[in-house]
């Protein structure tokens, strides 16, 4: 049964409105959102990270790097990067469920809100029943176009090869992926509701096409304007930050400016010094772990605001009445 009393301004406003009611429970899961993936930034940075600023001093000392020293920190990298890779993913799902949770249900799980329990595992397998729709339409696409591409080239070159067939043949493909293109839209919108359907009704909902079913305009124009509001947010945040790193670096720059006007001319290992120790500096990191904290916020932030529709379209289908607390 499609939704029956859909509005697109709460549609779009979700977030905002449950935010409104909840407002300690959702800046409970976004500081834990913002620890978890700040520790994991935090922890590939001084991982992988460490290896590139290492291989980059190396290369620019003109110094050929140690082999055994290479050998090591190259199996530190293939050590942790799956490590981080999954604890990437495990903080995504469990994130994605803390919202969705408290977008449909209006719970929160108790003390912590992130966890592995029932509705992430039912979540696990929705998402990779819609990863696995994604990568057959890629495919597919991919095949169909370079079937129709090579159809094209073939039927250009058997024919006169005039200026106007090659224009109606460029125009015949650009228009077939127009068509894919759409259908890609409207395929993700039909089954945008799946993840916060599974997680109100607590079982594995995918592909929940039918929430959808009469409402794709106003579910997709949700979308745009989300995506609107999350393009001004991060715009604004960004600003901020650009302007912390600025002001972070400022000193290091006013160093170069004053080596140019000197006629100094620093070599690459010595940049490399500046850099490392402006980098050291009080200042500087409590600047770019301010920084640093305010956008993993603003992500936090972001994916519930994303999340929002697709809770909205399933609590319309479904409509739930929270538990008292």
């Amino acid at each position: 049964m499609a939704p029956q009393d859909f509005s697109f301004g709460k549609a779009v406003f979700h977030f905002f409105s449950i935010a409104g009611k909840r407002p300690t429970a959702a800046l409970w899961i976004a500081l834990w959102q913002a620890v978890l993936t700040g520790a994991l930034v935090y922890l590939a940075f001084v991982t992988i990270g460490d290896f590139y600023l290492w291989l980059i001093g190396q290369i620019a000392s003109g110094v050929e790097p140690n082999e055994t020293e290479l050998l090591s920190r190259i199996g530190g990298v293939i050590a942790f990067g799956p490590l981080i890779s999954i604890g990437g993913m495990l903080i995504s799902l469990m994130a994605q469920a803390a919202w969705l949770r408290l977008l449909t249900r209006e719970e929160v799980a108790p003390v912590i809100p992130f966890r592995i329990g029932g509705d992430e595992l039912r979540l696990f397998v929705t998402n990779v029943g819609l990863m696995a729709i994604g990568m057959l339409f890629y495919f597919a696409t991919s095949l169909i176009v370079g079937i129709v591409v090579g159809v094209g080239i073939a039927a250009a070159v058997a024919g006169d090869g005039s200026v106007g067939a090659g224009m109606a043949g460029g125009l015949f493909v650009g228009l077939f992926i127009i068509a894919l293109v759409l259908a890609a839209i409207f395929v993700a919108v039909r089954l945008s509701a799946a993840p916060a359907t599974t997680v109100l009704e607590k079982r594995i909902a995918f592909p929940a096409w039918g929430a959808t079913r009469g409402v794709f305009w106003p579910v997709l124009g949700s979308y745009i304007v989300v995506a609107i509001i999350i393009f001004i947010l991060s715009s604004i945040i960004g600003t901020i930050v650009n302007f912390a790193f600025l002001g972070a670096f400022m000193p290091l720059l006013g160093q170069f400016i004053d080596m140019a006007q000197a006629g100094t001319e620093p070599d690459p290992q010595q940049v490399l010094a500046m850099f490392e120790s402006q980098l050291r500096s009080a200042g500087t990191a409590t600047t770019l772990a301010a920084a640093g904290l305010l956008m993993v916020i603003l992500r936090a932030f972001t994916d519930a605001i994303w999340h929002g529709v697709g809770a909205y379209v399933a609590r319309t289908n479904r409509p739930v009445v929270p538990d008292p607390e």
